[in-house]
């Protein structure tokens, strides 16, 4: 008979203790700053809904359907990261890394030289070439940066959102001295060129190893 005092007062408490946590909750999103969505921002449209951050966690940037679908970014304004770069993202709070605010550390002298960029595909889990995305286009070379693939340049890239924004296609590495595969070693672009044109039929089948062709 006296334990029903207490499982009732411990019941209240807990009752408590979660209204409070959901008012509070509440008045955190209800007090929340209105952003823009970092996924129209890259994409460079501004059809997105605004977002709420709760937290500085980097998908929490993103609309509903940017976080579920797949953002595209003109390939005109992705360059990747040569090899030895150490590149990261220092405009706290922010989606771009701009020239003003990127002399942290002892990388000033490189990032003082580049235009708005964001770093992506660059954490652990991320496989393939570390990235950079432009806020603009530019025809100018960039210091420690280079072109995607020549197959790449006329598309559009997909990516993800989770910890960092992810390509849905591989994207090579730099080769040694930060050039990328273009059209006349890239294994893609092989195939591609040694494809008969559409309508044609393809040639016949070579005769097995050691039989006159």
């Amino acid at each position: 008979a006296c334990s029903r005092p207490t499982l009732f007062s411990e019941a209240q408490h807990t009752l408590g203790a979660r209204m409070q946590r959901g008012l509070k909750r509440a008045c955190d999103e209800a007090d929340a700053p209105v952003r823009a969505c970092w996924g129209g921002e890259l994409a460079g449209f501004t059809t997105c809904a605004p977002v709420k951050p709760m937290s500085g966690a980097f998908n929490e940037h993103f609309c509903a359907d940017c976080r579920e679908g797949t953002i595209f970014v003109p390939a005109s304004r992705i360059r990747i990261v040569e090899v030895g770069n150490e590149l990261a993202n220092t405009q706290a709070g922010g989606l771009w890394n701009v020239p003003a605010r990127s002399c942290a550390s002892g990388l000033a002298s490189r990032r003082t030289l580049l235009p708005a960029h964001r770093i992506v595909n660059q954490t652990k889990c991320c496989s393939g070439a570390k990235l950079a995305i432009l806020k603009d286009e530019t025809p100018h070379a960039l210091p420690g940066l280079s072109p995607l693939p020549v197959v790449m340049q006329d598309s559009s890239i997909g990516f993800k959102v989770g910890r960092t924004l992810k390509p849905v296609v591989a994207i090579p590495l730099p080769l040694q001295g930060g050039a990328t595969p273009d059209s006349t070693n890239s294994g893609t672009s092989s195939l591609l060129s040694a494809s008969p044109p559409l309508g044609q039929p393809l040639p016949p089948p070579l005769p097995p190893l050691g039989q006159p062709l």
